[in-house]
This record gives C-alpha cells, structure tokens and sequence, in this order.
C-alpha cells in the first residue's frame, strides 16, 4: 500500500488551512464587534435629536432625522453582515481541514 502523492507536505497545507481560518475568524469577530460598537454608541447618542427636530419639530426636521437614522442603520448593517461572511468563512477553512 502507497502512501498519498504528497504525503509528506499533507500536514503543512493543513496547517496553514487552520491558521487562515482562525485569521479570517478573527477578521470577522473583529468586524462584528465594531458594529456592535458603533449601534451601542448611536444607541447613547442623543444629539441628533436636538440637532434635527430643534425646539420646534418640523416636518422637514422629521425627514433629515429618518434619513441619518437609516443611513447609520445601513452602515452597521453592512459592516455586521460582511464580519459575519467572512467569519463563516473562517469556520469553513478551519473544519474543512479537519478531514
């Protein structure tokens, strides 16, 4: 019975396999706790409110406070979902070296 053709560098590519999906787990853990971050900073953040509805609250005041708040609602989004792909990733890479 032969060995594998590249049985001697087999334990090497799964290594290296290893290591880039603990990096990209990582990258997207990182990733995911910046938007966590960021929605925990909005969330105690008041002064949009002052700076948009004023005094007087206006129906156009009204509209730029929905325009900033889902605007920041898309960025977190987006950087959240792009931390969780590359996290799966990650995940991926790893167990799928574990064959």
């Amino acid at each position: 019975m032969q060995p594998p053709y590249n049985y001697p560098y087999q334990h090497a590519q799964e290594r290296k396999g290893r290591g880039l999906g603990l990096v990209l787990i990582a990258i997207g853990l990182i990733l995911m706790i910046i938007a966590v971050v960021l929605a925990y900073m909005e969330y105690i953040n008041v002064s949009p409110l002052d700076k948009y509805l004023g005094l007087s609250p206006s129906i156009n005041g009204v509209l730029e406070l929905i325009g900033y708040v889902t605007y920041k609602s898309v960025f977190i989004v987006i950087i959240a979902w792009i931390g969780s792909m590359i996290m799966a990733r990650g995940v991926q890479s790893y167990v799928g070296q574990g064959r």
